[in-house]
């Protein structure tokens, strides 16, 4: 019976181990959509809090002003737009917000600053700290939504806005 309950035992820790395990993936998510009443191209990104806090050694404890500039320049440094002509456009901090799982950082520009209508998309976030991170990036120009899916060494995209 005792050799029957150490079994058991080592089962049930072996069998909850693994499914900890199983079902941990990396994706985040970034929209980018005209916003006609405002003449701006809004950008919002979501990823899990667990995996910003890997990538910028971020703790609860650090003061809010800190993290939140830590996390502008981290997002500067991996998520890029650019013209046709090469032409990196300046993307205005909005600002973040998370929850116990998801944190949202939001950036714009005004139409005004974006010249060409073929624009370039780098969006490397994560991607330095996790082998399988996908990063959906999903572009609404207000006549539909195309998506696009980036990886490590894939991480670029061009489309027609």
């Amino acid at each position: 019976m005792k050799v029957l309950l150490s079994f058991l035992v080592i089962v049930t820790t072996s069998v909850f181990s693994f499914q900890a395990n199983a079902h941990r993936y990396h994706f985040g998510l970034t929209n980018l959509s005209v916003n006609g009443r405002t003449q701006t191209l809004e950008v919002s990104h979501r990823f899990f809090v667990a995996d910003i806090e890997k990538a910028l050694s971020i703790s609860a404890s650090k003061e809010l002003n800190e993290a939140q500039r830590q996390m502008e320049s981290y997002v500067n440094s991996r998520f890029q737009i650019s013209q046709e002509n090469g032409e990196v456009v300046k993307l205005n901090w909005v600002g973040m917000e998370a929850d116990v799982h998801d944190i949202w950082i939001y950036q714009e520009v005004p139409m005004v600053d974006i010249s060409s209508k073929k624009l370039n998309v780098k969006q490397s976030m994560l991607m330095e700290i996790e082998r399988d991170q996908v990063n959906t990036l999903n572009v609404n120009n207000g006549r539909g939504t195309q998506s696009y899916t980036l990886k490590p060494g894939e991480s670029k995209v061009g489309f027609t806005l």
